[in-house]
């Protein structure tokens, strides 16, 4: 049974289960509901992009029915504030953030979710710090992918010169409802899961004044810190996973329709880099779903997780 647009109708967040801790300095905002196995999702997105754990609206009601689930912002997005200085817009960064938060909740070991550059970001969790992590799902990861001419990193956001959300302000200029618009739809398959709610949700955050200072540092930042930074973060990792592939059972689940990190080229390249040394892995595609493959099929997505994680 295909999702239905019933599905997308109820796209908020439940309000009591909002909370900030204090993770390693950073007073970070994030999604504690339901009761289970500890799972913990891991959006998109870097410094200043407007993603962050609503990202997850559409799946976490099911989920919770399953989980312990954990849904944090990131460094630097959502509500939780980016770094002080320029020097720390680095991926290391990013990581000891998140890797704080798993010991801050307390609840290890978790099985671990990655969507696009949180995918990255849960296989080097999964690598540098086994004890903490059950099982990892890496969802569209053109980051973590292999480089390929055919897929160049961030060529799909520069196909889209006036989307504001996803370039510095010296390249797009100021945000717009429309600008906030105009990526998650070019990244669809079918725009249902585009709702009034989470369109909503991204200009609220697009209005925090930490998010306006985090675009403005990533001006500089991004070309001289944070990409240096994460591309060597992703040589590592991979790497890693070549000597001894993934130390824990992974799923890698895949939009078939995803324009930024193609099925042929990012998805399929992933998947053969992991399978030369993962020896528990699975591979699963979504049709009629892009980038954010999640949200377009959530009943699907979230049937994929309870398979995989309860296993």
């Amino acid at each position: 049974m295909s999702d239905t647009h019933q599905e997308y109708s109820a796209d908020g967040l439940e309000e009591r289960n909002l909370r900030f801790a204090d993770v390693a300095g950073v007073r970070t905002r994030y999604y504690e509901g339901g009761s289970g196995e500890p799972l913990v999702l891991f959006h998109g997105g870097q410094y200043g992009h407007l993603y962050s754990l609503d990202s997850w609206s559409l799946n976490l009601p099911g989920l919770e029915r399953d989980f312990h689930v954990f849904a944090p912002d990131k460094l630097g997005q959502g509500f939780t504030p980016p770094p002080a200085r320029d020097e720390d817009y680095t991926y290391e960064a990013l990581y000891e953030h998140a890797a704080a938060f798993l010991e801050a909740m307390g609840a290890a070991p978790y099985h671990l979710v990655g969507h696009s550059r949180g995918g990255l970001l849960v296989a080097d969790l999964a690598l540098r710090a086994p004890e903490l992590v059950r099982k990892v799902v890496l969802v569209d990861s053109n980051t973590l992918a292999p480089n390929s001419p055919y897929a160049p990193p961030g060529i799909f956001y520069q196909s889209l010169p006036s989307h504001a959300a996803f370039h510095p302000p010296s390249v797009s200029g100021p945000l717009t409802i429309e600008s906030v618009r105009a990526e998650p739809v070019a990244q669809s398959y079918s725009t249902a899961h585009v709702t009034p709610d989470f369109i909503e949700r991204m200009w609220r955050i697009a209005q925090l004044p930490q998010t306006a200072e985090a675009r403005e540092r990533m001006a500089e930042a991004n070309e001289r810190v944070w990409l240096p930074s994460m591309n060597a973060g992703k040589r590592e990792t991979l790497d890693a996973i070549d000597r001894g592939g993934l130390p824990v059972p992974t799923l890698l689940v895949w939009g078939a329709n995803d324009l930024s990190a193609p099925l042929p080229v990012s998805g399929y390249q992933l998947y053969e880099r992991l399978a030369s040394a993962t020896a528990d892995l699975e591979f699963a595609v979504l049709n009629r779903a892009g980038h954010y493959c999640f949200r377009e099929q959530p009943r699907r997505f979230n049937r994929l997780l309870r398979s995989f994680l309860l296993d």
